[in-house]
């Protein structure tokens, strides 16, 4: 996967990008009468997840002609902006960093927490111990966790600052009341850095899924792991306001495609993984194994297969992923961190609930077949 993903946009470059933005809104239609879309992903085996519907068939079925746009993960949010594409797959984190630029730019509706993708690796003879080691000897995982954290004091951690990456790290400090003085940065592309740690720069590394992987085969240990390190990322349907409202039952459409496709790669996990694995290695240099995809599939990270599981991880808020603790956390971290001027308020820019209520009315909330 990713780097559990988002990098702020220069404010510089959002400006170049808003010269010439769209609104957004009013997707037209081909010559079979299908509505057109076009959408970003990025070449991740998550948010790769919309070829499955390609390969099937099943955007026609739903009425849709859609183009599915690859774009490099910095690069989804200024498209979503200018109007390159009419959606995205990105996640709360890219609402936050850019809606004071352009506040028409919305989260529409989360379908994939990263609950367990980000990993603070370690080395086994480094000196710091695994939040499970100290499981054995704290009174309760809550301890074992802070001793985890404040071990951290004076060390080195190899990380892609202003990033999601940076973000996890940054909270989980801050969570047991240090701050990232405490600690030395080596602030470095993921690849750059999992290569620089393997070599021997730094006491801990924080980096995407790949890189985690990578790291483990080459004997490192995870430290600290997803909802010990901070509330997780919620990948999802990112567009503009005027989309939202104009263009809803294409939107609905492709949601219910996107949770057909989380259903059959449910059932269907070998094939789906194999269709995800082979793109995802044609046009990258992941190496992602379907042994390494099948491990990732509700395990590392969720996925919502219709809309009572979307609500369940996402809007209840006792959820895995409980969407108000993660935009919470996004608005602190790129607001001290000086990314953007001012928070970003959920009521104007987070519209999940509206149109999962319109989604459920729709389609209903318990969908089951692909």
């Amino acid at each position: 996967m990713k780097h559990a993903k988002y990098a702020v946009i220069p404010a510089a470059a959002l400006l170049a990008v808003l010269t010439g933005c769209s609104t957004g809104g009013a997707s037209g239609e081909n010559s079979d009468g299908l509505t057109t879309l076009t959408v970003g992903i990025s070449p991740f085996q998550d948010t790769y997840l919309p070829i499955i519907g390609e390969e099937k068939g099943w955007f026609e079925e739903a009425g849709l002609d859609v183009e599915l746009k690859s774009l490099a993960w910095n690069s989804v949010m200024p498209a979503v902006i200018s109007g390159d594409v009419d959606l995205a797959i990105n996640n709360t984190t890219g609402v936050v960093g850019v809606a004071n630029a352009d506040p028409d730019v919305v989260y529409a509706y989360g379908l994939n927490p990263f609950t367990e993708g980000s990993a603070l690796m370690i080395r086994p003879d480094g000196g710091l111990e695994t939040v499970d080691e100290l499981d054995k000897t704290a009174a309760d995982h809550e301890e074992a966790r802070t001793q985890a954290i404040e071990a951290l004091a004076g060390k080195t951690i190899v990380t892609t600052l202003s990033t999601d990456m940076g973000k996890q790290i940054n909270d989980a400090l801050a969570s047991v009341g240090m701050s990232e003085s405490d600690v030395t940065f080596v602030d470095m592309d993921p690849d750059a850095g999992l290569a620089a740690f393997l070599s021997g720069t730094g006491d801990a590394y924080l980096g995407g899924v790949p890189q985690r992987a990578k790291a483990l085969e080459e004997g490192m240990l995870v430290g600290l792991s997803g909802p010990d390190l901070a509330a997780p990322p919620i990948n999802g349907i990112v567009t503009k306001r005027a989309f939202v409202e104009d263009d809803q039952d294409a939107l609905l459409a492709f949601i219910n495609v996107m949770h057909r496709i989380i259903r059959y790669c449910d059932a269907e996990t070998d094939a789906c993984g194999t269709t995800i694995t082979d793109r995802l290695n044609e046009e990258t240099a992941a190496g992602l194994t379907l042994d390494g995809f099948k491990s990732y599939w509700q395990n590392i990270e969720l996925y919502a297969g219709n809309a009572q599981q979307a609500s369940d991880m996402i809007l209840a808020d006792d959820g895995v992923a409980f969407w108000k603790t993660t935009w919470d956390s996004d608005n602190s971290y790129l607001v001290d961190t000086d990314a953007i001027p001012a928070e970003v308020p959920a009521a104007d820019n987070f519209l999940m609930q509206s149109v999962w209520d319109a989604y459920v009315a729709e389609y209903g909330a318990d969908e089951t077949d692909y």
